[in-house]
């Protein structure tokens, strides 16, 4: 079967690269290398029109050109037999060594070959529940699970700082309940909010609902967002929510949701009505249409 070739105009149609960019590229840093006909004219590969996407993500985020060359080659040759479970498993090899900067270059290693999208749902995620199942079943110490969670949270937060969207986008509050320290997944919640189009801003972990109360008067959000996800102690909780709750009924045009392991439990026992439950970004937010 004889493989698909492109001339350099449909290259350039489907890179959105103009040709004489493409030639560039070409022939200063041979980073592809097509084929020539009898007639002198170039014809593509495949393979090359995906490197020159890739090479054109890298120059969007922000590198050079040399340095998109650079990161590329460095990067061509992780495995492309399964890459999710070879990232997962060098992930946790990075972990167990409580190497920061390993578990750092995996990341950014892996936003750039899947796309944000589904770097949170299939390797973030993934490896925080393993990184609390090793935690739990102490074959991982305090240390091991501390690097590598700091490690994602800081790449979150960074993803997230970096993350376009436009000035006039509607924004998403986020915020962990007050006594909640765990932010990482509300840091992922808000990176989901930004691929469905929102602005969003995060306040610290536990803060005050006054903190909350004023950053809403402030900000004026389209939604809020409130997560617990670890246990809490039940008597500060229910003080929170009840004060939440309060709130939620104040700013009737604004949509508040809570969710997160730590308050599914107590839901129900507090007979919310302006707090909505949310389990997954999809009961806030319906998923932008491609079509």
């Amino acid at each position: 079967m004889t493989k698909k070739t492109y001339s350099i105009q449909q290259v350039s149609n489907l890179t959105n690269l103009s040709k004489q960019l493409i030639r560039k590229w070409e022939d200063r840093y041979q980073i592809i290398q097509p084929d020539r006909l009898d007639n002198g004219y170039r014809v593509y590969s495949e393979d090359e029109v995906q490197t020159l996407l890739q090479l054109k993500q890298y120059v969007n985020s922000g590198m050079t050109i040399k340095q998109a060359v650079d990161h590329y080659i460095k990067n061509k040759d992780v495995p492309e037999e399964d890459p999710v479970l070879y990232f997962h498993k060098a992930l946790i090899q990075a972990g167990t060594d409580a190497n920061e900067h390993k578990i750092l270059h995996l990341l950014e290693q892996a936003h750039h070959k899947f796309g944000v999208e589904k770097l949170i749902r299939d390797i973030v995620v993934p490896f925080l529940h393993e990184v609390g199942q090793l935690w739990c079943e102490k074959a991982w110490g305090e240390y091991q699970e501390a690097i590598s969670s700091q490690t994602v949270r800081d790449f979150l937060s960074h993803l997230r700082r970096h993350f376009y969207v436009p000035d006039d986008a509607p924004l998403a509050l986020g915020s962990c309940l007050p006594g909640e320290r765990h932010e990482i997944p509300m840091q992922i919640l808000l990176i989901q909010c930004m691929l469905r189009g929102y602005r969003t801003l995060m306040l610290g972990p536990s803060p005050a609902p006054t903190a909350i109360q004023s950053a809403i008067a402030l900000k004026k959000p389209a939604i809020v967002l409130l997560t617990g996800s670890t246990e809490i102690a039940y008597n500060e909780f229910a003080q929170s929510i009840h004060t939440l709750e309060k709130l939620a009924q104040v700013h009737e045009h604004i949509s508040f949701y809570i969710g997160g392991a730590g308050t599914e439990a107590f839901y129900e026992q507090f007979q919310l009505k302006a707090l909505k439950l949310a389990r997954t970004i999809d009961d806030i937010l319906p998923p932008v249409s491609l079509s």
